[in-house]
């Protein structure tokens, strides 16, 4: 197929002057990823504080996480559905606004009934923004689609490293109230970001209406079924081992802010994971990297009970690394296989997949509370991630390819 025909399937992008630029573009969606990602990253060493601060058992909020887990993932494929029919720009700087005002108050609600709210409220604005943003990232740069999506989810994964250890200290010293402190920062952050982010191009919106063939459902479910699987496998541990570690430190008597640090290593490892991916990995090896990584995380992540004080922050460090790097690749590798719709693509490989892997996290962690087998669930994570590594055999090779 023609590269003339085959740019007929992108989001096509008007370039104006200004804040139009496709890298400074690029640049402002990167940093409103950051931000956004660092407020959903708050969450992450806090759920044994929220417990015992609503006067709950051990796991008694895992029903919330849970809540949370759908909002912040299954919503966006109705978001992606919705912006790959219609002009969604705007879900980019509306979706961060109920995110903050919505995570940065539930230090202030006494009933978790009422902190459920604020959790699936504040989590379906933060899922609106990924798909429209991730597709207009991509957009941007089409013929360095990776490369792209490699700039855009790290700032995410580095905004995940950063909320942990911001969280843990924060609630140290002010309990669970001092999160509100988050709309004094990130409220004036977003206005600046909206400034640029209004003036987007219009075509990086939504895709051209006369493309070729339109996004079919039905047609695309044994590749839809077979992201899914690979995604949800690979999530498991992304999303396990920051959840699992709050509640083995803390059963250790940790503080919050150094529950939050070891988080915020994981998450950073990430983030050094995608910065690689950006650097160094090609579209050759895109098929490669996906199933090479994951399988090389596996003894790393076994090990992690075994291991303690720095090690622990090291071996941590090490699991986050390998998994990152595919992250970006497996959000491109979606939008290749779903030319026809992308938004529908970066809301499977960034939403659905990872509540699917939330709600395995959430009932592996309270059957291991349960039945005070914690340290179990790490050796539960390596074997996700070897299977996870095993189904990329069954991935197909996209039809079409950009061109160079």
């Amino acid at each position: 197929m023609s590269a003339s025909a085959i740019d007929e399937l992108e989001p096509q992008v008007t370039h104006a002057r200004g804040f139009a630029h496709p890298v400074t573009m690029l640049a402002l969606l990167a940093a409103c990823h950051f931000l956004v990602d660092t407020v959903a990253g708050t969450t992450s060493p806090i759920w044994p504080t929220l417990e015992s601060y609503h006067h709950l058992d051990q796991g008694g909020l895992l029903w919330v996480y849970v809540t949370w887990s759908i909002a912040t993932s299954f919503s966006q494929l109705l978001f992606g559905l919705w912006a790959d029919r219609y002009h969604s720009r705007w879900l980019i700087w509306t979706g961060p606004l109920f995110g903050i005002l919505c995570i940065s108050s539930i230090g202030l609600v006494s009933s978790s009934l009422a902190l459920a709210m604020l959790f699936v409220i504040g989590g379906l604005g933060i899922a609106a923004f990924h798909p429209e943003a991730a597709a207009t990232a991509g957009a941007l740069l089409p013929e360095q689609r990776s490369r792209a999506m490699a700039i855009f989810a790290l700032c995410g994964y580095l905004g995940q490293a950063v909320g942990p250890y911001y969280s843990g200290i924060i609630t140290d010293q002010l309990g669970p109230r001092g999160l509100v402190w988050g709309m004094a920062w990130g409220l004036p952050i977003l206005f600046i970001l909206f400034l640029g982010l209004r003036r987007v191009p219009v075509g990086a919106s939504v895709p051209k209406a006369n493309a070729p063939g339109k996004f079919n459902v039905q047609e695309q479910l044994p590749v839809i079924g077979v992201l899914l699987a690979v995604g949800a496998l690979r999530i498991l541990p992304a999303l396990g081992v920051p959840l699992s570690l709050a509640y083995l430190l803390k059963s250790a008597d940790a503080s919050n802010a150094v529950i939050g640090a070891v988080q915020s290593a994981f998450m950073a490892g990430i983030g050094f994971g995608a910065m690689a991916c950006a650097a160094f990995v090609k579209r050759a090896w895109e098929r490669h990297v996906l199933w090479i990584f994951p399988l090389c995380a596996t003894p790393f992540l076994a090990a992690i009970v075994l291991a303690s004080d720095w090690t622990l922050v090291g071996l941590v460090g090490i699991c986050g690394l390998l998994l990152g790097v595919t992250m970006p690749v497996y959000i491109s590798y979606g939008q290749q296989l779903l030319p026809h719709g992308q938004r529908v693509a970066s809301a499977i490989t960034m939403g659905v997949s990872w509540g699917i892997g939330g709600a395995i996290v959430a009932s592996l962690l309270w059957i291991c509370l349960r039945n005070d087998s914690l340290p179990m669930i790490f050796g539960l994570f390596a074997i996700a991630a070897l299977a996870s590594s095993a189904l990329c055999y069954f991935l197909p090779v996209p039809k079409l390819t950009e061109p160079h």
